[in-house]
């Protein structure tokens, strides 16, 4: 029997397979994620450029918010250069600077090691899409950035918009990613907890209720992400019956991201 070296599938399979979501399925031994790397097979995404505009119409708001990191990473990335004007990607209609939607998308599926082929045919998308051009966003990233590109990039694939008032996509790297997997079938609540010196000092915590829009409804199966500092401390609790279900500190560093967990196992 002969091994394949490439396994080819569209954008949302890609996604699917290395936003990482896998690794809390019952089944991730046998997911195809894990299957891929232990044999080694490159997956190769076609045509994502054209899989990604088709459903701009679908999640405006998931859409706008690609666009506005398009911005955010480029300025970014152009100082973290010292101006380097080699980097500078003019928009097409002559809008301004900034790296467009499908260049994010394709530079985070090369982050995720996904072989991409972008099919594209105008001059200026051919450099748009250039290997040094793909290549150099995806090695400029922040496990932050990319927790927010995945997150607008499935909600645009599933057609289940963002809500408007999403807070993702700030200017500045010193924020980190927090993002929550709900396990379970019934859908959850996130509060901040404030620490002493937050509520004015002594032994008194706060727990302050975080707006649905602003990812604080966790749906049952699904994933938010909310923008957080180091330091930061959440709890979470059951919207069927009220019981808290866990209690998070964020400890990675500026740029990074923290991944949870939601599940009636948190409970004690």
């Amino acid at each position: 029997k002969i091994q394949p070296q490439l396994y080819r599938g569209d954008v949302y399979r890609a996604l699917d397979i290395y936003d990482g979501r896998h690794r809390y399925e019952q089944d991730e031994d046998t997911h195809i994620a894990k299957i891929l790397k232990a044999k080694g097979i490159t997956f190769l995404a076609s045509n994502v450029a054209g899989h990604i505009l088709d459903k701009k119409s679908m999640a405006p708001n998931a859409y706008a918010l690609l666009q506005n990191l398009g911005g955010v990473l480029f300025r970014a990335h152009h100082d973290a250069q010292g101006g380097d004007t080699s980097i500078d990607t003019t928009g097409h209609k002559g809008e301004g600077q900034y790296y467009t939607v499908p260049r994010v998308v394709l530079s985070y599926l090369v982050r995720h090691k996904v072989c991409v082929l972008p099919h594209a045919y105008k001059a200026e998308h051919l450099a748009d899409d250039a290997p040094e051009s793909v290549g150099g966003l995806a090695g400029f990233l922040t496990e932050r950035r990319v927790a927010e590109i995945g997150h607008a990039l499935r909600a645009l694939l599933t057609e289940s918009d963002l809500p408007e008032d999403h807070g993702l996509g700030m200017e500045g790297e010193k924020e980190v990613a927090v993002v929550f997997h709900n396990l379970m079938a019934e859908d959850a609540h996130l509060f901040r907890v404030l620490t002493n010196d937050e509520v004015g000092g002594g032994n008194v915590e706060k727990e302050v209720e975080i707006l649905p829009e602003r990812g604080g409804l966790v749906k049952g199966g699904k994933s938010v992400v909310i923008i957080s500092n180091t330091g930061d401390n959440f709890a979470a609790y059951s919207e069927a019956d009220g019981q808290w279900r866990g209690t998070y500190s964020v400890t990675t560093a500026a740029g990074g991201a923290d991944d949870f967990t939601i599940s009636t196992n948190n409970m004690q």
